[in-house]
């Protein structure tokens, strides 16, 4: 992956972006909005007029909240659009770990053996997957889940929310 369009101007993840040494083509968000002097394409509305040059240039969704990034990710997959994930050269991802297309991973997260990482998922900064961590081992957990800070995720999580605690809950 050489270069990538940034839907949603986060600096953190153009931060990452760049730590990474990949090129942003540019970002699409509100026009009046400027990151980092990078080219604003447009908005939602305006990304499914690009060319299909444009169109080819691979994807990463940056909000944080996992139903806008499935709605982002099924918006731009009926507009012909591409995706591609986002892993920080300073995670450490076991080899075994298997990780979706779309995911963002940060600085410092550990993914530990035989772990899968679903499409679209965030893991952010110092997030540790595995054994010893803050989600047990074969453990399931459905679309549009936040795990708070601190909490120990000890059973399948079925139903979308965000929990918190030890073990965690549903708020």
């Amino acid at each position: 992956m050489d270069k990538v369009i940034l839907v949603g101007g986060f600096n953190e993840i153009i931060e990452l972006i760049e730590e990474n040494s990949v090129k942003i083509f540019g970002i699409i968000d509100k026009p009046n909005l400027s990151f980092n002097n990078y080219k604003i394409l447009g908005d939602d509305i305006d990304a499914k007029l690009f060319d299909k040059k444009t169109k080819r240039i691979p994807l990463i969704i940056s909000p944080d909240i996992p139903f806008v990034r499935e709605k982002l990710h099924n918006y731009y997959v009926k507009n012909d659009f591409s995706f591609t994930s986002l892993i920080s050269n300073k995670a450490k991802i076991s080899p075994s770990a298997k990780i979706g297309v779309g995911s963002i991973i940060q600085f410092g997260v550990n993914v530990s053996s035989n772990v899968f990482i679903g499409e679209f998922v965030k893991l952010n900064t110092n997030s540790n997957i595995g054994a010893n961590a803050t989600i047990l081992p074969n453990i399931k957990i459905c679309k549009g889940v936040t795990i708070g800070a601190g909490a120990v995720v000890t059973k399948n999580i079925d139903k979308s929310g965000t929990y918190i605690g030890i073990p965690s809950k549903l708020k």
